[in-house]
């Protein structure tokens, strides 16, 4: 006779219970969905929607790039950010990664356009022409601008490209002022997630239900408080014990855990 033990689904956690709490950072208050992290489970955002608090400061990582959090608008789907290794000035970035969106999550703002910075590149000519700064924490190597989304010249070692607000763009202050340039990155740009998720929300609030994600189907859903059970103290597992042996005998044993 063989004893084989199968376990079945666990009990699973509290969302409707968890996922009231909202996320709350430095001075952000009471964010929620399509939002998860620290104290809200991942059953409670989007996947790629991850909220990180630091010191005080929201942070969110896209396509491998640390922004932090300006602002958040749920009603009309807009995320200010602002790059994280810009925050000390265009010399600091450790990666030369371009801030690019996934196209499925998000949409730039409108208004904004590409600017690239070339690093290590070799000096111009003619020295101190608009567009061109020297970088001294990269051995002395200048670092230019032109529009665009481009990638790096054969003079060039690495190039990174940034959402600029077209306003900006065509003041000259940008192109000869190196703390105007990092002022105006710092400012940063506004994306706009994809998805009625505020639509959404609203209905399932009416509802009486607390917004979520189901990880298993990868769609939003709807917690409502007779979705799942509680043990004050213990959790129950199921699990299923198949006897064989001259006959086969199913035996459910529930066990305190």
């Amino acid at each position: 006779m063989v004893f084989v033990e199968i376990p079945l689904s666990q009990c699973h956690d509290d969302f409707y219970s968890t996922c009231r709490k909202m996320f709350s950072c430095g001075n952000f208050t009471n964010i929620d969905f399509p939002f998860w992290g620290d104290i809200r489970p991942s059953g409670c955002g989007y996947p790629r929607l991850k909220l990180h608090c630091e010191r005080s400061v929201t942070t969110i990582e896209i396509m491998k790039v640390n922004y932090s959090v300006l602002y958040v608008d749920s009603n009309s789907q807009i995320l200010k950010i602002s790059r994280e290794d810009y925050r000390d000035g265009i010399c600091s970035p450790v990666n030369y990664v371009s801030s690019t969106l996934d196209p499925t999550l998000f949409d730039f703002g409108p208004g904004y356009q590409n600017l690239t910075l070339f690093y290590g590149c070799a000096p111009y000519p003619i020295p101190h022409i608009p567009g061109e700064f020297t970088c001294d924490l990269v051995n002395g190597d200048v670092v230019h601008l032109e529009l665009g989304a481009h990638g790096p010249p054969k003079d060039c070692n690495a190039s990174v490209f940034v959402p600029m607000p077209k306003a900006s763009l065509v003041q000259p202050e940008i192109w000869i002022s190196l703390s105007k340039l990092e002022e105006t990155i710092r400012d940063g740009f506004e994306v706009r997630w994809k998805g009625d998720t505020a639509g959404y929300c609203n209905h399932c609030k009416e509802s009486m239900g607390v917004c979520g994600y189901d990880l298993n189907s990868n769609t939003p859903t709807c917690y409502h408080d007779n979705d799942h059970y509680t043990e004050p103290s213990r959790k129950l597992n199921r699990r299923l014990v198949v006897v064989i042996g001259m006959r086969i005998t199913i035996i459910y044993i529930y066990i305190y855990i």
